[in-house]
């Protein structure tokens, strides 16, 4: 897999955590990756964690700007185990595949190619225990500060009444933790990431948060 796409899946889940960019992105891959295989003991699931106010959906988005194209969110358990199914094209590189979170950890893979999956472990639940006790929206209103960005009263959207963040880079919203919107401006360039369909409160079905047990994953240091 190359520098280029890692460096997007980075960009794609600091997003889906309601973080817009990191800035660590070109480091090079380190060469000593290890091949791991997926195993039950791998994966715990810290299910009294709610990151979303509302217990499963299925989210999905429109993705225009630099990037074009589609992206679904499915969680269940309150957000403490998700999937983000990516279907979109950036440059002249297309970006296909799934990323499953379940626990401490993260995967990333294209079910079409065995040897590029990627695993790495998910810095995201520390973060949240322990800068906002698990309040999802008290860590979303924290982190974006630090981005420049202040909360802005709400706005409706998709029906939902959405806390409003804004700043000098741009625009987000979000209803009970979830990502509704996010309108990035960098330069002269607007990437716009927007939810198109919202369905809470819905059986979610297992197999989309399976990991394939034919992908040799390769891992990562968390970041």
């Amino acid at each position: 897999m190359n520098m280029q796409k890692i460096n997007y899946i980075l960009s794609t889940l600091l997003s889906l955590c309601l973080l817009i960019f990191i800035s660590s992105c070109g480091e090079k891959e380190k060469e000593t990756q290890e091949s791991v295989d997926q195993t039950a003991e791998d994966i715990s699931i810290d299910t009294d964690l709610k990151i979303f106010k509302v217990k499963s959906g299925i989210v999905e988005y429109k993705i225009t700007g630099s990037e074009v194209g589609k992206k679904i969110l499915y969680f269940d358990n309150y957000g403490s185990t998700t999937a983000f199914h990516i279907d979109t094209k950036s440059d002249d590189e297309i970006n296909k595949g799934w990323i499953v979170s379940k626990g401490d950890y993260q995967y990333m893979f294209d079910p079409s190619r065995s040897n590029e999956g990627l695993k790495i472990e998910n810095p995201f639940m520390e973060w949240l225990k322990e800068t906002s006790g698990g309040d999802m929206e008290k860590f979303t209103e924290e982190m974006y500060t630090k981005l420049g960005m202040k909360k802005a009263g709400t706005e409706n959207f998709l029906g939902k009444e959405c806390i409003v963040y804004k700043g000098d880079m741009g625009k987000v919203l979000t209803w009970n933790g979830i990502l509704m919107l996010d309108e990035t401006r960098i330069g002269e360039e607007v990437s716009r990431q927007e939810a198109t369909s919202l369905k809470v409160n819905v059986p979610i079905d297992a197999k989309y948060f399976e990991i394939p047990k034919n992908i040799k994953f390769s891992e990562m240091p968390g970041f």
